[in-house]
Parts: C-alpha cells; structure tokens; sequence
C-alpha cells in the first residue's frame, strides 16, 4: 500500500496521533499508545479490562454496527476497542510494527475512511472525507483512550 503522512502531531490529549492519505483512494488516521499503557499490545476486537463499557443506551455513533452486533450479549467483548471508541466507521486497524503508519514504538488504533457513504478519490457518491475532519476524530479518539481507559494506580 503506497500513502503519504498528511499530519503527524501530538493531540491534545497527549497522545500521538498520524493522519494517512493511501494514494488514490482514502483517507486513514491512527493514534498510538505508548509501552506500559494498558490497551499496548491489545487488539481491536480483544476486550481488555482497562476499558470502560459504553454506557447502557448509548447510541451506537460512529461505531461499526457489525462490531455492536457481534459484541451483543457478551459483556466481556463490550470492553474490546471496537466496541467501545466511538470514531468514524470504528477502530479497523491495531498494531505496533516499526513503521507504520509512522516510525514509532507505539501501538496504534485507527479507523479508515473507505466505508459506505465515504467517497474514495475518483468516486462520484458519498463524502470525501477532508484532512480536518479526519483530525478531528483523531482528536477524539485520542480524549475517548485518556477518557475510557483505566490506568494502574
């Protein structure tokens, strides 16, 4: 896959946080946890302890609805990332390589913007999805990981 680094910054949450553009096509962003956090090494669809349930009726956002579907009734996978980061089309991507989507040591979430109703480059239907509003869930997802996530005391 061929992309370019569109922004590569340190939200406000503290966390680091890498919008993509794959060529020709979309849009990704990522944040990264460091070593020692308690969702490093955690997949997205792996429930972790550290995480808060999403409130009883909370409405599913912009989470995947597959991911709610499937985590129906099992209140152990309520607590998987997936489940719980409301963020456009919900957390598709977790993994710590060296160096993607950017050189780090980190473990990274992220979400693409390459659903139904998104529009890739070329496409004549759905919302190209801009470098701000991708910011913006980047800026989210990283408040909802400081938020929802609970750290060893």
């Amino acid at each position: 896959m061929s992309y370019d680094v569109e922004k590569d910054w340190t939200t406000e949450a503290g966390l680091r946080a890498v919008v993509i553009w794959v060529r020709d096509s979309h849009r990704c962003g990522y944040v990264g946890v460091p070593a020692g956090h308690p969702l490093f090494g955690i997949r997205y669809s792996q429930p972790c302890v550290a995480l808060m349930r999403p409130a009883e009726g909370e409405t599913i956002g912009k989470r995947s609805p597959l991911a709610l579907l499937c985590a129906a009734g099992d209140e152990h996978r309520m607590q998987s990332p997936e489940v719980v980061f409301d963020v456009h089309g919900g957390i598709t991507y977790s993994n710590g390589t060296a160096d993607y989507p950017a050189p780090s040591a980190l473990w990274w979430f992220g979400f693409d913007c390459a659903h139904s109703g998104d529009r890739s480059h070329g496409g004549s239907t759905g919302v190209m999805r801009d470098l701000p509003y991708c910011v913006d869930e980047c800026e989210s997802l990283a408040s909802q990981i400081v938020a929802k996530t609970t750290l060893p005391a």
